[in-house]
């Protein structure tokens, strides 16, 4: 009985011992892989702050190249030298190959690529695109908006990848687009780093702001006293300026040149102060018919010239009807007399169709002009529609002899 009692203690005993032992692994292999998931996370965590250090590393040099290249978009005050300053800019800083700028033109609701790096051979196929309407800046970066960005437009014909598109807006009002394709190995991540990207748009914004009032306060000593627009001097110093640049792009522009019907008959009836108040009335219906990058010009008396940049001669026809429309659509402020109903006679000339001197462009759509005058007045007349020298003589009448 004793012996028994003592082997049955004796196998509890062991049987107690094995579980003690048993129990004391699992702990101790617990306690192993606790400690292995735990040097697990450190590892993982230490990498993942490694990157974020990374990260944070590519952004403050790229906010430093974006600070640094701050001085050079200003650095050259012209609109056109600015905006080609931003590209550059954009490619050096930004890390992308192929940079777009387009600007946003409110009347038409269009945007307008006007500055390009790495993309010579598709500039052509650049066009113009159609912004939504009501869209506002952030809405353009939307990939339901792709057709409203002319790089991404053209990208999506051609089944490339999208590119990456910041707007750059002043509030919620549309200034223009950058586009970005191709980036290299230290481009600015678009999806991360879009404090990046919004500190550029900031600078693109300012600089191009900062172009246009210069342009507005250099043109304010060329200024016409009567009607506030730019003077016959500043119109040839603008006219040659956007001959000579839309040369090197190969671009058309259009030159035209606006005249007011019967004003001889005005300033003879009325006196000259209404006549004074009939051409600032008709000044301000011409500026509010073109583009912010349009040029109006008192061209001398009651003649006055617009040079429309970056336009063929189907937009500058539509242009030239709108203008004509705005003046004839209502009588037209006169001071101290009632509004009086007058109309302006309009010839247009394309550069380089028509002509590829400054002095010709002039003759061209002066010729036009002409031709609208002479052909009933309150109309618009292109200068390939002009008739040759041989056939104004052919169509002349026949002068009586003064004795006869």
């Amino acid at each position: 009985m004793a012996a028994a009692c003592a082997v049955a203690c004796a196998i509890a005993f062991h049987a107690g011992r094995r579980a003690a032992m048993d129990g004391f692994r699992q702990h101790v292999v617990a306690a192993e892989e606790r400690s292995e998931a735990r040097e697990e996370r450190c590892r993982s965590l230490s990498a993942q702050l490694e990157r974020t250090n990374d990260d944070l590393a590519k952004r403050a040099a790229a906010l430093e190249k974006v600070l640094r290249a701050a001085p050079d978009l200003r650095a050259h005050l012209p609109l056109e030298s600015v905006l080609r300053n931003t590209v550059q800019a954009a490619r050096g800083s930004l890390g992308h190959r192929r940079v777009l700028l387009s600007l946003y033109d409110r009347l038409e609701g269009v945007l307008v690529p006007r500055a390009q790096v790495g993309l010579e051979e598709e500039w052509p196929s650049l066009a113009e695109v159609r912004v939504p309407a009501g869209s506002l800046a952030h809405d353009l970066s939307a990939p339901e908006t792709a057709d409203a960005a002319p790089l991404r437009s053209l990208h999506r014909r051609l089944g490339l990848s999208p590119p990456a598109a910041v707007p750059l807006a002043a509030g919620s009002r549309v200034v223009g687009l950058l586009e970005l394709a191709e980036p290299g190995p230290d481009a600015v991540d678009v999806e991360k780093d879009r404090v990046v990207l919004d500190l550029f748009a900031l600078q693109a914004v300012q600089a191009v702001r900062l172009a246009r009032a210069y342009r507005t306060v250099r043109l304010g000593t060329l200024r016409d006293a009567l009607t506030g627009v730019a003077n016959h001097g500043s119109f040839q110093e603008t006219l040659r300026h956007e001959i000579a640049r839309h040369g090197r792009s190969a671009e058309s522009l259009v030159l035209l040149m606006v005249d007011l019907d019967d004003f001889k008959a005005v300033n003879d009836r009325f006196g000259h102060p209404v006549g004074d108040a009939v051409l600032r009335s008709v000044v301000a219906r011409l500026l509010e018919s073109v583009r912010d990058m349009d040029v109006v010009a008192r061209y001398g008396g009651e003649e006055f010239a617009v040079v429309l940049p970056q336009t063929d001669a189907a937009q500058g026809a539509r242009v030239a009807e709108r203008l004509r429309a705005a003046v004839a659509a209502a009588p037209l402020p006169a001071g101290s007399e009632e509004p009086l109903a007058l109309t302006v006679s309009i010839g247009l000339a394309v550069c380089p169709e028509d002509a590829v001197t400054k002095e010709a462009l002039v003759e061209s759509a002066d010729r036009a002009l002409y031709a609208a005058k002479r052909t009933g007045k309150n109309r618009v007349v292109p200068f390939t529609r002009v008739p040759s020298e041989a056939d104004d003589l052919l169509a002349a009448p026949r002068q009586a002899p003064r004795d006869a």
